[in-house]
């Protein structure tokens, strides 16, 4: 799943980088909870300079009435699907990746110039520009990533700089396929945006 995020990070993401996208903060929806009648979802999240990293939550607790898009992984089984999150739980106390953000910075004057000595112009970034290499660290965008690639699929090709752009060529690609567009409500069935009697019905990615 993925939403706005408001910012100078967010509109740097958005207006800087090819192919564009407003979907900046990237969220693993894991599984229904039905005792709480809610999902489980996993993300990466910064607090401060230092704070925070992997962490859970419950979905419509904390996201419901946010503009979300919500995602399939093409060509993947169910069982695969729901495997990929638990393959996540190793990671359980990784730090927020401020590190690949000081790399990232550090590389865009000299992505710059390569372009203007190759190219002779001045595009849009991609991630494919980067040097990129996966740690133990995450970026909310990493989180996704990692949990498919521990399961031997690969949303994004290895080495990718893992930024909302790279999600964006998946989909344009069609590895993975919108699943729901909208605000995301409770009483609202993903699969087609109609309105369905009961909350504990409500269809979200994870579980197909």
């Amino acid at each position: 799943m993925a939403t706005k995020k408001k910012g100078i990070p967010g509109w740097f993401l958005e207006n800087f980088f090819s192919p564009r996208t407003d979907r900046v903060h990237h969220v693993l929806i894991r599984g229904y909870v039905p005792e709480i009648d809610d999902y489980e979802f996993i993300e990466s999240i910064h607090i401060g300079l230092f704070g925070k990293g992997i962490r859970h939550g419950y979905l419509f607790a904390e996201y419901e009435g946010v503009d979300v898009e919500i995602y399939t992984v093409s060509s993947v089984d169910p069982t695969t699907a729901k495997r990929a999150p638990l393959e996540l739980i190793r990671f359980g106390k990784s730090p927020y990746d401020f590190f690949l953000i000081i790399s990232v910075l550090s590389q865009i004057p000299w992505i710059i110039l390569r372009n203007l000595l190759k190219e002779r112009r001045i595009r849009k970034l991609r991630a494919q520009d980067f040097r990129y290499k996966p740690d133990t660290a995450f970026l909310c965008t990493e989180v996704y990533w990692h949990a498919y690639h521990l399961v031997g699929v690969d949303i994004v090709p290895t080495g990718v700089l893992l930024f909302p752009s790279a999600y964006k060529e998946a989909l344009d690609k069609g590895v993975i396929r919108l699943y729901y567009k909208g605000i995301l409500r409770r009483n609202v069935d993903a699969t087609a945006g109609k309105k369905r009697s009961t909350a504990s019905n409500t269809a979200l990615a994870a579980d197909e």
